[in-house]
């Protein structure tokens, strides 16, 4: 169970449907065989990131004095406002300009398309928070599932999005972001009442 609920809560927060059309458009001026590559490497790059957090995070805030508690805290205040934005704003409101030139030819950087649009603050708050709730091999599967999952769905993104409709995503947006609300709003609490048993 701790694996699935590592998932769920991974997938919540890192799935990469509600900014499909996004993602999608910043690959428009690259060839088609360049594209999937350069899609799969943001892909890998952010993944690669979160899973060395999950690992190693927490050794690393622990380093500046920060505590498990605190990270929930702080995290769920960031998802909070992640999720708030994206139930007014939606993430499409974020889109910038990524292509661009390497060698006469366009490619997507890793940043900001792998980091932090794909796997940013929210997620690897959210991904060391589950590190401690359900182990730290069920979060790196997680990223890992959730990385292949995400694969698959920029591989099929045209046919998806045209198959799905503009709608239907950013329905699937609204739902997603409903869901992080209230897992921020758990994990602020969580954190304050662990914060208050400590003190007491």
């Amino acid at each position: 169970m701790a694996w699935l609920n590592a998932f769920l809560t991974v997938l919540a927060v890192a799935n990469v449907l509600p900014i499909l059309p996004l993602v999608l458009d910043f690959g428009r001026d690259l060839p088609e065989a360049d594209r999937g590559r350069a899609m799969g490497l943001s892909l890998a790059a952010g993944t690669g990131v979160a899973i060395v957090f999950a690992l190693v995070g927490a050794e690393l805030l622990g380093v500046l004095g920060i505590l498990v508690d605190d990270v929930r805290i702080a995290g769920g205040l960031v998802l909070l406002v992640f999720a708030i934005h994206d139930l007014l704003f939606s993430r499409e409101h974020r889109k910038q300009p990524l292509t661009e030139l390497d060698s006469g030819k366009a490619t997507i950087p890793i940043v900001p398309l792998g980091i932090p649009l794909l796997v940013g603050p929210a997620t690897l708050a959210t991904t060391l928070v589950v590190a401690q709730l359900y182990g730290r091999a069920p979060a790196a599967a997680a990223l890992v599932a959730n990385g292949a999952l995400n694969w698959l769905i920029l591989a099929f993104g045209e046919r998806v999005y045209a198959r799905v409709g503009h709608g239907a995503m950013r329905a699937v947006g609204k739902v997603m972001g409903l869901i992080l609300a209230a897992l921020a709003v758990a994990m602020i609490r969580t954190g304050i009442a662990h914060a208050i048993e400590v003190a007491a």
